[in-house]
């Protein structure tokens, strides 16, 4: 089971869910970033299911800049994404004080507003190896000041894998086009795939949206995608 641990921003503690594999290392990093649940029973399971895999794992609580937990259907006044690249430095360099942590860089990935997330951490940050994304919302749009995610793209060394679901609106297949163009401008390794019979938020095995077929297909490829890149 993921253990809670402390991280420190602006020098105040965070907590984060952290797991690694059983046995002797050296085994690969990936910072998680999580959906608009939190650190919910698929953020769990998530970090458990990449160490029984393999991977150490790291989710930090994105919701420290948050009032209060009332404020989530709001949260977008508060997590600016120069907050969430604080939160996502803190994650990596827990790992990286692991003396277990090897392999071939550090991964990051992410769904729904963590799908986001991880596309600006990647963008921000070109010691990123390799990314998945999981249909991120507002990627188009800024989080207060600066340029969103999209307008970024330049800046990501990691390859990059996409999930999304043809009925999703958010973001919708226009816009899963228009990343796509993006990525490809900017010479991004990339590799997007897009399940018919889906719609938004369908890996998440807690809720009413959970697709099996996408869910499990989209993960073994990920998984596949991430052993492959960050192989020790």
């Amino acid at each position: 089971m993921a253990a809670e641990v402390e991280l420190k921003v602006e020098g105040a503690p965070v907590r984060a869910l952290f797991e690694k594999p059983e046995g002797k290392g050296p085994f690969p990093g990936i910072v998680v970033t999580f959906h608009r649940g939190g650190l919910s029973n698929f953020t769990h399971w998530l970090v458990e299911d990449l160490a029984a895999r393999g991977f150490m794992a790291i989710a930090p609580d994105h919701f420290h800049w948050l009032p209060s937990m009332d404020e989530v259907d709001n949260r977008r006044d508060y997590l600016f994404d120069t907050r969430l690249v604080q939160d996502l430095d803190a994650a990596r360099s827990y790992l990286e004080q692991q003396d277990d942590l090897g392999g071939n860089g550090i991964g990051i990935l992410g769904h729904c507003m963590g799908g986001r997330t991880a596309l600006l951490g990647a963008a921000m940050d070109k010691r990123y190896t390799a990314a998945c994304l999981w249909y991120g919302g507002n990627s188009f749009k800024p989080q207060g000041e600066g340029p969103a995610p999209t307008e970024r793209v330049a800046g990501i060394g990691a390859k990059v894998m996409g999930f999304y679901g043809v009925h999703d609106k958010n973001p919708s297949p226009e816009d899963v086009e228009k990343l796509d163009a993006l990525l490809t401008k900017a010479g991004v390794e990339h590799e997007f795939h897009s399940y018919a019979d889906t719609g938004h938020g369908f890996m998440d095995k807690f809720s009413k949206q959970y697709v099996e077929k996408s869910a499990k297909d989209s993960w073994a490829r990920a998984t596949a995608f991430l052993a492959r890149e960050l192989a020790v």
